[in-house]
């Protein structure tokens, strides 16, 4: 009974700024901002392509196919959820939105390329909670990862125990599953919200719903942002050392080049998700700005590319 109405589409929430957008008007504004997420996403969608293709051929390569280590395991996993949110979420896009029209600013217009009904809306509603938030948990268990090689030494051995492969591999997509099976297929809540894709519907109906999101989504982020603290601080440590034996010497380069390794994911994290947040806590802000979310925000499986092969 909460559910939107399928015909009309109301982005006020998103939309609120006065800062003047270059003679753009909403309609362009909004075109401009599909077209920009079907092309990054495109981008990212090969990015993580190249990295599932190069992690499967390390693993045929291994003897007997043994386990890749785990750092690579959970990179494949992170690349699997960007390779699915893009496809589905930013490339097919408004294509899975029900026609209709939508408001931003008193303007109203038809949805643009819109080709979509109420099941594929649902559809693309739940993958994107799926694969989002077990992509957002694997970039914070890839991290926390980094932080138990690096500084606290554990070994391949000890993290292939069921008591580190449940938090670090399986725990994302549990919770990715959780949360999509309750909002989206338990109250069926989806609507545009002032992006480019069907997403569960945020409700002032339902307030503890908005608070359990904001609350995952912060202690991720406080989480990755703790790590990457961790990790900076442990390689200006080891650059401050001087060792007398070489092989100390190249034990020590070793782990800052691994160190930094892990910093780059989290920066690459960072670069991608940092402008939608800006869009979230401050509403003064250019009516364009939603373009340059829709350049970046697709852009994760990209980002991680550019490291992974760096």
């Amino acid at each position: 009974q909460n559910k939107p109405h399928q015909g009309t589409w109301n982005l006020e929430r998103n939309n609120r700024s006065s800062i003047p957008s270059m003679g753009l008007s909403n309609e362009k504004i909004y075109l401009a901002k599909v077209i920009a997420a079907k092309t990054s996403g495109s981008i990212s969608m090969i990015g993580s392509g190249f990295i599932i293709r190069d992690v499967m051929l390390r693993w045929q390569r291994r003897k007997e196919h043994q386990f890749l280590p785990i750092v690579h395991r959970i990179i494949l996993s992170m690349s699997i959820a960007d390779l699915f949110t893009s496809c589905f979420v930013h490339i097919l896009g408004t294509w899975m939105v029900p026609k209709g029209n939508v408001t931003m600013l008193d303007e109203s217009f038809l949805i643009p390329l819109a080709a979509g009904n109420e099941t594929t809306c649902n559809a693309q509603a739940f993958i994107w909670d799926l694969f989002t938030l077990a992509g957002c948990c694997s970039n914070a268990m890839l991290a926390v990862t980094y932080w138990l090689v690096v500084c606290r030494k554990k070994s391949e051995k000890q993290l292939n125990k069921w008591k580190w492969q449940f938090p670090l591999l399986w725990l994302p997509w549990l919770l990715g599953l959780a949360y999509s099976f309750i909002f989206v297929v338990g109250f069926g809540f989806y609507s545009l919200n002032g992006a480019w894709f069907c997403g569960a519907y945020v409700s002032d109906d339902i307030p503890w719903r908005n608070w359990m999101l904001a609350a995952i989504a912060g202690i991720i982020n406080v989480w990755i942002i703790l790590m990457m603290v961790l990790l900076i601080k442990f390689v200006c440590t080891l650059e401050r050392k001087t060792d007398t034996y070489r092989r100390n010497r190249e034990t020590r380069e070793k782990s800052i080049q691994v160190t930094k390794q892990g910093i780059w994911f989290i920066l690459a994290y960072m670069a991608a998700l940092m402008p939608a947040v800006v869009t979230i806590i401050s509403e003064d802000l250019p009516r364009n700005f939603p373009i340059f979310v829709a350049c970046a925000y697709p852009m994760q499986g990209a980002f991680n590319a550019l490291v992974y092969f760096r």
